[in-house]
């Protein structure tokens, strides 16, 4: 057996659902996953979020709308807003001086203007763009269609506006007022990257998913593959579940199956949010004749469990 890089085995037992082995980094050696005693929290605690929005429901609410924002989730660890803007909606320059925030590009084309990178970045359908903590960025939709993006910030994010902009109206309860820095411009680590277009990267023959957003606190991951490469459905499958985080996933293509504990099986879209609360049992896996592609998202990176012999 070859030696595969741990996060690599990992996503492949995420796609696969419950798992008994993962493989030992460098080593390619089969072992049992180390077991544990948990107290799971009640499951389906959703809150302000739903399991399944679906874009066609989105684009019906908001019919005749040139631009419009709608949360879609809203937890300890996101909060985060579907949008859609007309040709020529700016976003203006801004700063998030302590979180990360990123963007996935389901519709249209924009260009993304960063601190620090030599040329604009055009993003479209496919594209997700990251941005680290104290990155000045602004970014406007481009050519002659509406686009549609997903705007993922961590929860309690903070904006910072440069000078040079017109000056912002006052939040209610603050006080608004002009401040220095004394910190450099954000830096991309690991396996960020300023851009990701899953379109681009399948075009590679050995492309099979990869993680593109990566820190303590913001993690997403390109799962890519086809149904026709899984064992048969396991209705009885339960998957895994994360004790401290939520679990939610951007449909970038074809079709995605959940079977999600309180809510059952059903089978998302393109450009579709699902969401499974922590403490919740979700088994996931491709659909139709693929390929298919979910962005999978939640606070922490590598921390399924999975359920084991009383």
């Amino acid at each position: 057996m070859k030696s595969v890089h741990l996060p690599l085995a990992i996503a492949v037992a995420l796609v696969l659902g419950s798992v008994s082995t993962v493989l030992t980094q460098g080593r390619g050696q089969a072992t049992p996953p180390r077991q544990w005693w948990v107290n799971k929290d009640k499951p389906g605690q959703f809150g302000k979020n739903k399991v399944h929005i679906k874009l066609t429901d989105l684009k019906a609410r908001h019919k005749g709308q040139a631009n419009w924002s709608e949360v879609v989730v809203d937890d300890e660890n996101y909060y985060s807003t579907y949008n859609q803007g007309a040709p020529g909606t700016k976003i203006t320059p801004r700063m998030r001086p302590d979180t990360r925030e990123f963007f996935v590009v389901v519709e249209g084309e924009m260009r993304f203007t960063l601190e620090g990178q030599p040329e604009p970045i055009v993003a479209k359908r496919g594209s997700v763009v990251n941005l680290p903590k104290k990155t000045t960025y602004s970014a406007e939709v481009i050519g002659s269609v509406p686009a549609l993006w997903v705007d993922a910030n961590q929860s309690n994010f903070k904006t910072l506006v440069p000078v040079s902009e017109p000056r912002p109206p006052q939040t209610p309860g603050h006080t608004l007022m002009k401040i220095g820095t004394t910190f450099g411009m954000g830096v991309y680590t690991g396996n960020n990257k300023p851009h990701f277009n899953l379109w681009d990267a399948e075009k590679d023959p050995k492309f099979a998913g990869q993680n593109v957003v990566q820190d303590d606190n913001m993690w997403a991951q390109a799962i890519w593959g086809y149904e026709k490469n899984l064992p048969a459905y396991d209705p009885n499958d339960k998957g895994h579940f994360h004790v401290g985080t939520a679990e939610w996933w951007v449909i970038l293509k074809g079709q995605i199956r959940h079977n999600i504990e309180t809510v059952g099986d059903f089978t998302s879209n393109e450009g579709d949010v699902v969401y499974a609360p922590a403490s919740t049992w979700h088994a996931t896996r491709f659909a139709g004749p693929g390929p298919s592609c979910r962005l999978a998202i939640s606070g922490y990176q590598f921390t399924s469990l999975l359920e084991q012999p009383q």
